[in-house]
């Protein structure tokens, strides 16, 4: 869109300067037009992804919920067994068990820690 300009700015140029002007403007009206367009033909597809993503969210906040509640009872659990004094019929824990020697053809001596001794 090439005008020729009157270089004394005479009423030729005023009048491609408003046709330009008008042109412009209508064509940044057709583009807002468009884009509302586009903007709400896309609305359902915006909501129904939307609404998977919060159901997606409210399901992963369920799963973190139990997950809490498992380690909690957990926890409770294990803080519970500690507090409990073992019964005398329990089997030794591996630190209580004591050490037998292999089977075989090799024999494991245990040997004494000398530092244990100098304190």
């Amino acid at each position: 869109m090439t005008e020729s300009r009157d270089p004394s700015g005479g009423p030729e140029s005023s009048e491609a300067r408003q046709r330009w002007l008008d042109e412009v403007q209508q064509a940044l009206d057709r583009t807002g037009d468009a884009v509302r367009t586009a903007w709400e033909a896309t609305r359902e597809s915006r909501m129904s992804a939307l609404e998977s993503a919060k159901q997606a969210a409210q399901e992963l906040g369920e799963v973190l919920d139990q997950g809490i509640a498992a380690a909690k009872e957990r926890w409770a659990a294990s803080e519970q067994a500690a507090a409990e004094p073992a019964p005398d019929n329990a089997a030794p824990t591996p630190e209580q068990a004591p050490i037998t020697p292999p089977t075989g053809d090799v024999i494991i001596t245990p040997v004494e820690d000398e530092t244990a001794d100098q304190s």
